[in-house]
Order: C-alpha cells, then sequence, then structure tokens
C-alpha cells in the first residue's frame, strides 16, 4: 500500500495546480473581460497569459517565455498555418464584400422581401444551406498539408 500511496501523491503533486478551481480562472477571466471590454483578442490573450501564470507556478517570466513559444510553435505548424492564411482571405473577401456594398445590398433586399419571424428563419437556413453547398476549399484530408 504505500507503494501506491506514494505514486498517488506523486501524481497529485504533479497536478497540484492543474485539477484544482484555479484551472477556472483563465476561462473565465477571458470570457468576462470580452464581454466588459469588448476586446476579444485583448482579452484571449489575458486568459492565455493566467493560464500560463498557473502553469509556471506565477512566475513571470516564465509565464511570458511559455506564451510566445506556445505561439510560435502554433504558428509555425503547417496545419495552424494553412488555417490562418485561410481565415486571413476570408477576412479580406468579407472585406471585399462589405467596400463593394453586398452586405448593405442584401440588407436592403431582406428589408423589402423578408416580412416575418418565419421568413427571417427560413432564408437563414437556405443561406447557411447555400454556403455548405460552395465546394470545399480543399479536398486533402491530411492534416499536415496546407490548404
Amino acid at each position: 500500500m504505500t507503494e501506491r500511496s506514494s505514486a498517488l501523491a506523486s501524481i497529485r503533486e504533479e497536478i497540484s495546480s492543474f485539477a484544482t478551481i484555479w484551472s477556472l480562472l483563465p476561462p473565465v477571466l477571458a470570457i468576462l473581460l470580452a464581454l466588459i471590454t469588448k476586446e476579444v483578442y485583448v482579452s484571449l490573450f489575458a486568459g492565455l497569459f493566467a493560464g500560463a501564470l498557473i502553469y509556471s507556478n506565477f512566475s513571470i517570466v516564465d509565464s511570458t517565455v511559455h506564451v510566445f513559444n506556445t505561439i510560435i510553435a502554433s504558428v509555425t505548424d503547417s496545419w495552424n498555418a494553412g488555417i490562418l492564411i485561410f481565415l486571413v482571405f476570408l477576412g479580406i473577401m468579407v472585406a471585399l464584400m462589405n467596400q463593394a456594398g453586398g452586405s448593405a445590398a442584401y440588407a436592403q433586399w431582406a428589408t423589402k422581401h423578408i416580412k416575418s419571424k418565419t421568413g427571417a428563419m427560413l432564408s437563414t437556413v437556405f443561406f447557411l444551406t447555400l454556403q455548405h453547398l460552395a465546394p470545399p476549399t480543399s479536398t486533402s484530408h491530411d492534416h499536415n498539408q496546407l490548404l
């Protein structure tokens, strides 16, 4: 029994700060800050840094190093880089559509033609279905290739 109890004590010591109420702090902090400040990126980074503080036993230097190492490792991964590139192009397309007046034209059309809650729901279902019928951005199922 002593071997088992020493193994359990060792495991508890390793996960002491991870399996506690402290593990709820980063997501709760990020959500609350996003709701209060309306600054999503800053709030997510604050939540990330709070998690890094907990991970590094509240060492600011180690937390900063851990955050930047994690960000660099995530961005340099080819699958994540592909997703980031896709999101940048998607954002560019949305911005171009807004600049060209596509959103305003749809809003004007919807104001004229959609008169009820049911119509609004049906148009939403129609456009979401239409969106998912569009050809995929990639036919590759390999997570190691770029989109």
